[in-house]
């Protein structure tokens, strides 16, 4: 691996991107940027208040742009991506670049339901049965994982803290 320049932090809701992006960004000495934080300070509303408004599709578009952003600014920066991003191809070819890479925090549906449940406000809820959401969200978003060459962390049994010492040891 080359010189890194970006880290991108993702998964699905509730993986733990921002706990981790924060804490891998203080302990690499980094800047670090948030998808949801950068989207709210830009429009005034939360991504929840912008899927209820504008709907999904420009909800993820916003967080394209902010990852492609994210990604143009000058580095080294460590940044918390939403997991729709996975979806978008100029997404995916941005996640290739040279100095870029990608950490997937991967957790059962069920243990992500959890935490999905017991969110704050400023995450957008989809229907009745979040582990049911999710499992659809991992089968369509991961097979994706290979394009972007991203690493995967299992994060259904470590701490925080664990993922973090995981992720520092995939840059090496």
């Amino acid at each position: 691996m080359g010189a890194v320049e970006h880290v991108v932090v993702t998964g699905l809701m509730g993986a733990g991107k921002t706990t981790v992006g924060r804490e891998l960004a203080g302990r690499l000495g980094w800047s670090w940027r948030d998808s949801d934080a950068d989207i709210e300070a830009s429009t005034g509303a939360t991504v929840r208040e912008l899927r209820d408004r504008e709907g999904v599709d420009a909800m993820h578009a916003r967080e394209t742009g902010q990852l492609i952003d994210a990604l143009a600014a000058p580095g080294p920066s460590v940044i918390s991506a939403a997991a729709s991003v996975i979806d978008d191809p100029a997404s995916r070819v941005a996640m290739r670049a040279p100095g870029v890479v990608v950490i997937w925090l991967h957790a059962r549906p069920d243990i992500l339901a959890e935490r999905f449940e017991s969110a704050d406000e400023h995450r957008p809820a989809y229907g009745h049965s979040p582990e049911s959401f999710l499992a659809e969200q991992a089968a369509r978003r991961e097979p994706f994982l290979g394009e972007v060459g991203a690493r995967v962390i299992d994060v259904d049994t470590i701490t925080p803290d664990e993922v973090v010492t995981r992720a520092l040891g995939v840059l090496g």
